[in-house]
Order: structure tokens, then C-alpha cells, then sequence
């Protein structure tokens, strides 16, 4: 399913075109697929397939009622526990990570 993100630039670029807010702050932060779940557990390890998991559920959380729509209720287990794999193999190679906006306007008159 494709998802598209906007760079800093673009975000900063419709603001502008747009007109109603003056923008005085625009900064990034980065957060890890699973929300940085190891650095919050410190007496226990959380490996990369529990942190596979974390994150398919979630993502399931998400998708699962558009997937259900498109092609029905019954691989819907199957399909996430595939993707928990997958993620967990990814996380041994890549870190997976989220780009978050803040933003800081205050609207023009």
C-alpha cells in the first residue's frame, strides 16, 4: 500500500503557498518503527522478533480494516504474522524509523 511522506521542504512550501499561517518553527524528530520500545525496558531484552511483532500489531491495527475490505476476513492472521517476520529480519539490517514534523504558526490577519 503506498504511502506517501512529504520532505521538510514540501511542508514548508505548501504552508507558504497557502497563505493563512506564518510559519515560525519547523523541526524534525525521528522515532523507531517500534516507538523505541527497547530504550524503555531496561531489566529485560527485547529482541527483534518481539519488536517484529510490536510493530505488525500495529500496522495491523491500521490496515487490517482496508485489507478486509479489498480481500476479506480470512488470511488476515497469516498475512500480519508474515509481516512481523519480515520486519524482524528487516530490523537486524536497517533501522526503521519514522520522521515526525513539528510545527510552530501563528495565523496571519
Amino acid at each position: 500500500m503506498p504511502v506517501y511522506h512529504p520532505t521538510i521542504e514540501e511542508v514548508k512550501q505548501v504552508i507558504e503557498a497557502e497563505g493563512s499561517f506564518t510559519l515560525q518553527t519547523l523541526k524534525t524528530f525521528k522515532i523507531g518503527w517500534d516507538a523505541n520500545l527497547q530504550e524503555d525496558i531496561v531489566d529485560y531484552v527485547v529482541d527483534s522478533k518481539m519488536r517484529g511483532e510490536f510493530i505488525a500489531k500495529y500496522h495491523k491495527a491500521v490496515y487490517e480494516p482496508l485489507f478486509i475490505a479489498g480481500f476479506g476476513e480470512n488470511n488476515m492472521d497469516e498475512l500480519f504474522s508474515r509481516f512481523a517476520k519480515l520486519v524482524a529480519q528487516l530490523i537486524e539490517i536497517e533501522t526503521l524509523e519514522f520522521t515526525n514534523f513539528v510545527l510552530f504558526m501563528t495565523k496571519n490577519p
